[in-house]
């Protein structure tokens, strides 16, 4: 398979992936103003701590803008806090808020809520397939700049 084969697969796979895996996650959120990515942001900032922008958009491998757009987003929520680095007013970083906290405990994404509206009606073996393909995916896009 050259890569040519590869992307367009992987453009076969977006409309599905949105509509059987990421809608049924969405409706699982109560706050529909914050995308997945937002919320994924936001635990990041929760699990990992105050972070520079830099820092951040690595953990997220997103680009400075994608992350700049997410953090704006949860500043006009009230969700961030950005203050200057102590040991160099230069620099900003960014954490979680007391709503921010409050929010995730709000808007947990748990496995149940999005089992209850994403049933899989796979048989044991197609059910393993699949975890094996997520298990896959995950490792090699990681791997991916």
């Amino acid at each position: 398979m050259n890569d040519r084969d590869i992307i367009d697969n992987f453009i076969k796979l977006l409309p599905l992936w949105h509509y059987k895996v990421e809608r049924p996650i969405k409706r699982t959120q109560k706050h529909s103003q914050i995308s997945y990515e937002t919320h994924y942001c936001l635990i990041a900032l929760a699990k990992k701590g105050p972070m520079t922008m830099s820092e951040l958009s690595s953990s997220l491998k997103l680009s400075k803008q994608q992350a700049t757009q997410i953090i704006d987003k949860l500043y006009q929520h009230h969700l961030i806090q950005r203050f200057h680095d102590e040991k160099d007013r230069r620099m900003i970083r960014i954490a979680i808020s007391e709503e921010g906290t409050q929010f995730l405990k709000e808007n947990v994404i748990d496995s149940a809520s999005v089992e209850a509206s994403m049933p899989l009606t796979l048989d044991e073996k197609e059910k393993e397939e699949l975890r094996n393909a997520t298990d896959t995916l995950i490792r090699l896009l990681t791997k991916l700049d």
